[in-house]
């Protein structure tokens, strides 16, 4: 019994660390927060070597909590409103050491120091960043996941018809209409005549 809890909970660590870019040893953690809205901001904590050293996500002005290590050396990434994260690029040492993000606006911020093994992940500009995940230790961030989500809906809908009486109808009474102008005047003229 003590053998399968075993292999249950270090299935489950290799389950959420194959989506990891960079090491995968280390303590995982996942940053929540999506349910609240788009992330808005994204804040990246330093080692005195400029590797990452943490992480903190902004949902609609509200922070997460910070995975990994704070540090009072850090930078932030504000996103526009209708801006969006579309791809991420990164470099891994033995720790991360940088991150770049690109948004759907063509804006791209960089943290850290870029050098070692290089990564890339999106999946196409339909879709965007929704929350990250990853593997820390004591000392910096190892590894990150991305959770992607389907962009907002196009803002430019298909007009809207509204509608109405249909054609043969409104026909048919703007007929009725004229042939009653018409009675109308002659009513009129006849009345004059008199």
């Amino acid at each position: 019994m003590l053998l399968l809890l075993t292999l249950a909970v270090l299935a489950g660590a290799t389950c959420r660390a194959q989506n990891i870019l960079g090491n995968t040893i280390g303590s995982y953690f996942y940053i929540h927060g999506e349910e609240q809205g788009e992330i808005k901001a994204i804040r990246i904590f330093y080692t005195l070597a400029r590797r990452l050293k943490g992480i903190q996500l902004n949902f609609q002005n509200n922070w997460s909590d910070i995975e990994g290590v704070r540090s009072r050396r850090y930078e932030e990434f504000l996103l526009n409103d209708d801006e969006h994260v579309i791809k991420v690029l990164g470099t891994v040492g033995s720790c991360l050491n940088s991150l770049t993000f690109i948004t759907n606006k063509g804006t791209e911020f960089s943290f850290g120091r870029k050098k070692g093994r290089t990564f890339e992940e999106s999946r196409g500009p339909d879709q965007y960043l929704q929350t990250v995940n990853g593997v820390q230790s004591p000392f910096c961030l190892q590894g990150l996941g991305f959770k992607w989500n389907h962009g907002p809906e196009n803002p430019q809908k298909e007009p809207t018809t509204i509608p109405g009486p249909d054609k043969e109808k409104t026909a048919k009474i703007k007929t009725k209409t004229k042939k009653d102008k018409h009675k109308d005047e002659d009513e009129h003229k006849d009345k004059n005549k008199r």
